[in-house]
């Protein structure tokens, strides 16, 4: 994001209170039936431990910048949120990442089992669906849409996709542009869903939501950037999970190095920039401060 941004203490205490409130609604959403007690535990681990909560501070934050209905984005974002932490679960399992912690906590098929972590997994996907179809102020065509769009992010042509070629990401003669793509699936597919679904939200134009689009593309991609950045250049404690998962994988910090990913990572902002005023965002936009938050870097790195 563009150095002029000012982070101060009043933007951040607004991002907080949006989180607070995210993590609110989160908590109604994670109730269970009372037949499953370890099934709801499971979920409520996962889903409850604290998160940066990006993806649905995203879809209010652009809702609440055209001044659409915010209660709706609301939902849109916390179905977004589900999504994300069934993709971490099994993201986490031994037969991917083998991962030991996640958010600060014990991986949640090593607080409970597998087979529990799987089921949470699952259930978080299918309760993301029966979320989007009881947004309330929401016409029945818009709910398709949004469905439409989770559907392909979730997919063979989103997260899942893109999760089975990171599993197979380990040729180091391969190009930026393949690990792009396969960024862009993996992360990038959530954001598109996350974004797209305010800009349906939003009533936004045709060329609006080109621009949306772009953003989306330049904002998932820095994401997953900043991620693997992360995972070279902090400890364990710092990032809350475990870290080197990333070693003997072609990542474009590892095909170019910290310094030309740094920099890359910079040219993904200044386009994620350039696409939401494009949007029409204000500059002064709340949302840019958040956005700027997000990915602000450790002093030390």
């Amino acid at each position: 994001m563009t150095t002029q941004i000012d982070i101060n203490s009043a933007s951040k205490a607004k991002i907080d209170a949006l989180r607070s409130v995210i993590d609110a609604r989160l908590r109604v959403m994670a109730a269970g039936s009372e037949f499953a007690p370890r099934l709801n535990a499971a979920i409520a681990h996962s889903l409850l431990a604290p998160g940066k909560r990006f993806r649905p501070i995203l879809c209010v934050l652009i809702a609440r910048e055209f001044s659409a209905n915010t209660d709706a984005a609301l939902d849109a974002g916390c179905a977004a949120e589900m999504v994300h932490t069934a993709s971490l679960i099994l993201d986490d399992l031994p037969c991917m990442d083998d991962a030991k912690l996640r958010r600060g906590l014990p991986t949640t098929h090593l607080e409970f089992d597998e087979s529990t972590a799987i089921l949470a997994a699952v259930a978080l996907l299918n309760r993301a669906y029966g979320i989007i179809a009881k947004i309330t102020d929401l016409d029945a065509s818009s709910k398709v849409d949004l469905t439409e769009l989770m559907s392909r992010a979730v997919g063979s042509y989103g997260l899942i996709a893109g999760q089975i070629a990171d599993l197979d990401n380990d040729d180091m003669d391969t190009d930026e542009s393949h690990v792009e793509q396969v960024n862009a699936l993996k992360t990038g597919a959530l954001f598109d869903y996350t974004i797209l679904a305010a800009a349906k939200i939003s009533k936004l134009t045709a060329a609006q939501t080109e621009h949306a689009a772009e953003f989306s593309r330049q904002i998932g991609l820095a994401f997953q950037l900043l991620d693997d950045l992360k995972d070279r250049i902090l400890s364990e404690a710092q990032a809350g999970k475990t870290i080197d998962r990333d070693i003997g994988k072609a990542t474009l910090v590892a095909l170019g190095g910290e310094a030309a990913a740094k920099q890359k990572l910079s040219n993904y902002m200044k386009a994620a920039d350039d696409a939401l005023i494009a949007m029409g965002v204000n500059e002064a936009s709340p949302l840019r401060n958040a956005i700027a938050y997000q990915f602000k870097l450790p002093s030390h790195a």
